[in-house]
């Protein structure tokens, strides 16, 4: 008896011996998973400005994870559902649920197959931060094994934040902050009894509750939690009844984190090296408003402009804060989600730019000594080069004669803007600014490709940097890198004088030297002063509209992505403008619109338009288009001297006007007269010149086939033109050669001399 006493005593001490052994000692043999009680891996996520998700990205196991929620974080309610209908016991037991086990146990066997596992959250935890394993019995050993070492090692709230931060929600959704998020568009903080117990239940079986594909399932499975904590006196019978009745309104959006989809994929194209989280500077509240307003206005564009394939329309806008060069908005398409080549990115796709390319012109003119006075002439001109001929023509097709740089970058003249690049050093000049000084990327070559034509836009250009381009001219002449993130700070270069910049701001924002071309109330004009230049591409494939005040830059772009032009009507100013108007005026709701104060070097004074120098008060009579102008001391033009003007006060214009002043275009007879003494003997033809080669672009009006004839000498000749070969057209008071490819002789002759001038021109087609 003694024996058996001291046999079972012997057994119970080694068994409780092995209990200890296997319970505290043999765990401490098993290594926990990595990183258990931090952060599980995080999606790579992009935020506004002020934190709010744009885009997240799956991790490399095709999951969405947000940041580490601590567990004060998370609402009580969400903790009592999880341990309700998880583990009822988990603040009692110690990593294993033995009671849980040995229910299990009698209920598999009453009837006759698995039915559940008796995990604790511990064990649970451990599961799902470990790689995927097979369901064995030796699995389940090893993690009841890591489950009590993990008890050693963190208290029970750590594991409870660690549990709910790496529970699978369904919808490849990781942790319950980014499940609140997903599926009641609100901080886990703030969620109600309901929506707690609504997602507790979905871990239990994730794709099967999915709510958006099952609601009924995921409604059924909520009844139950809600009942488990009422069961387990978390929860009153009133607060379970209420939460019954409360209605659950689920975020229908399931694109709320795929926003500003053309931004992010931009970013990456910047900014390829991986990240965790990026806070961009893009306003999403702005950038909400800005897609609204391009399909908005894009609608009523093709409900008035457009019959048929409206869809393919679209737009792309940049806005730019100056200060820093932050992006602020940016869209790329009408809609990214378009089968209609949505998700071409117009906001860098590269795109003929049309005149809002003169404004850079104009700087290199000022730059160089030119005021906003001086005068260009605008009148027929041709360029004759290795390349062949080229002949700018203006938009309306017609010419104004002596026109002053204020009024010929406010309306935008072709012919005045070729004439300066030609004079402040050619293409190769503007093209090194552009790509070298203002960042153009798509630009190639070194500016002869181009020709003289690269200043009214047959390049082609990136709406961002143009934008950005733009910004420098806002920021009176500082150029800044423009930025997708608010991190970190970047320095600026002068490219420009102050002085000068303010002067072409002035130009750009003078909607009385603008309003011959636009009117007085175009969409350019706004409720406060702005700066905004226009351009059309060839064959009116291309709208833009881009501007600025001294706080924002605003670009955007209006055409369509398979290259086909637009109604003939639908201009820079009437397809692009609209969009830029309501996007600029809704950025000064809230931001009080300012404008430069003067700069100290600027000065006033009284010009001559029509000569472009300063109001000679001595003379007889004052001339009858005067304007105060500003200038950059030191660089003021020479006073009028009396022999610019004839007896009637009139001011005499040069020779090379002579082939204009009979021209429609020419309303200014009363004030001017032609400098008769100028005028050489005979005459000799400027158009075509001597060795011209000319193109049958397909692309210019009439194809490209008119080509004017004209001859410079003395008053109103009287001319027969005559050629073998090609045909002439004599229209609106004009001669046109009408192009055939081949070489040709052109003759003409002046009726009342006799005298007569050949000239030869070569015709190509493209």
């Amino acid at each position: 008896m003694v024996k058996r006493r001291k046999r079972v005593v012997a057994i119970c001490g080694w068994g409780i011996l092995a209990w200890g052994v296997l319970l505290y000692l043999v765990p401490l043999l098993f290594p926990l998973p990595d990183n258990i009680e931090g952060s599980p891996e995080k999606s790579l996520v992009f935020t506004d400005r002020n934190g709010v998700p744009l885009r997240r990205f799956l991790t490399e196991d095709g999951l969405k994870a947000d940041r580490f929620i601590r567990l004060d974080e998370v609402p009580r309610h969400l903790i009592n559902a999880t341990v309700a209908v998880e583990d009822q016991r988990f603040f009692r037991h110690h990593g294993v649920d033995f009671i849980g086990i040995c229910r299990a146990i009698r209920d598999s066997a009453a009837r006759r197959k698995f039915v559940s596992g008796a995990s604790t959250i511990t064990q649970q935890l451990i599961k799902i931060s470990s790689p995927a394993r097979s369901r064995t019995f030796d699995t389940k050993l090893l993690e009841i094994a890591k489950a009590r070492k993990l008890e050693f090692t963190l208290e029970k709230p750590q594991i409870m934040a660690a549990y709910l931060n790496r529970l699978p929600y369904g919808n490849q959704l990781t942790g319950c902050r980014i499940a609140a998020r997903r599926y009641f568009a609100k901080p886990v903080s703030d969620l109600s009894l309901a929506e707690s117990a609504f997602l507790a239940g979905l871990p239990n079986r994730p794709s099967y509750l999915n709510p958006y594909r099952n609601f009924p399932a995921a409604k059924k499975r909520q009844l139950w939690v809600l009942k488990r904590m009422l069961d387990e006196e978390y929860i009153s019978y009133e607060e379970y009844s209420i939460a019954r009745r409360d209605a659950l309104v689920l975020n229908t959006n399931r694109n709320d984190e795929f926003r500003a989809p053309h931004f992010v994929d931009l970013y990456f194209r910047h900014h390829p090296e991986k990240q965790d989280q990026v806070t961009t500077t893009l306003d999403l509240e702005l950038q909400t408003r800005v897609e609204e307003i391009v399909d908005r206005q894009l609608k009523e564009l093709t409900a008035t402009q457009f019959t048929g394939e409206n869809s393919k329309l679209h737009a792309a806008v940049v806005v730019i804060d100056n200060p820093t060069g932050e992006i602020l908005a940016l869209t790329g398409s009408r809609d990214f989600f378009s089968s209609e080549s949505g998700q071409i990115n117009g906001a860098w796709e590269p795109r003929s730019a049309g005149s809002t390319l003169k404004p850079f012109t104009y700087m290199l003119g000022l730059e160089k000594g030119f005021t906003a006075a001086s005068i260009i002439p605008d009148i027929p001109t041709e360029y004759v080069s290795e390349a062949g001929a080229y002949q700018p023509v203006n938009f309306d097709r017609r010419c104004n004669g002596p026109v002053s740089i204020r009024r010929a970058l406010a309306t935008s003249l072709n012919i005045p803007a070729v004439r300066l690049l030609k004079q402040v050093g050619g293409p190769r000049q503007l093209h090194y600014v552009m790509q070298q000084d203002l960042g153009f990327t798509s630009l190639q070559g070194n500016g002869d490709s181009y020709g003289l034509g690269l200043t009214i836009g047959n390049a082609e250009v990136r709406l961002l940097e143009l934008t950005n381009a733009y910004a420098c001219l806002a920021r009176l002449g500082k150029w800044k890198p423009y930025r997708f993130t608010v991190q970190g700070t970047v320095e600026d270069r002068t490219l420009y004088s102050r002085e000068d910049a303010w002067i072409l701001a002035d130009i750009l924002s003078d909607n009385e030297a603008r309003a011959p071309a636009f009117g007085y109330h175009s969409p350019l004009r706004l409720p406060f002063r702005a700066a905004a230049k226009t351009g059309t591409s060839t064959d009116f494939r291309d709208s833009w509209t881009v501007g600025f005040t001294p706080e924002f830059t605003v670009g955007v772009w209006l055409g369509r992505f398979d290259n086909r032009p637009l109604p003939d009507e639908l201009t820079g100013a009437l397809g692009a403008g609209p969009i830029f108007h309501e996007v600029l005026a809704h950025l000064h709701e809230k931001t009080e619109p300012s404008w430069y104060p003067k700069p100290e070097g600027i000065i006033t004074r009284q010009i001559d338009q029509l000569n472009g120098q300063l109001v000679n008060r001595e003379l007889p009579a004052t001339p009858a288009k005067t304007r105060e102008e500003f200038f950059r001391e030191g660089n003021l033009p020479a006073t009028a001297s009396g022999d610019l003007y004839n007896a009637k006060g009139q001011n005499l214009l040069p020779v090379e006007y002579s082939a204009w002043w009979d021209s429609p275009g020419n309303v200014i007879q009363k004030f001017a007269a032609l400098d008769i003494d100028q005028m050489p003997d005979g005459f000799e033809i400027t158009s075509p010149r001597n060795g011209t080669t000319a193109y049958i672009d397909p692309d210019l009006p009439s194809g490209g086939r008119r080509f004017p004839l004209r001859v410079e000498g003395s008053v109103d000749p009287k001319i027969e033109w005559i050629c073998e070969t090609l045909q002439i057209e004599k229209t609106g008071g004009r001669n046109w050669l009408i192009l055939q490819p081949g070489t040709h002789l052109v003759k003409a002759r002046d009726e009342a001399t006799g005298e007569h001038k050949v000239t030869k021109i070569k015709v190509e087609s493209l």
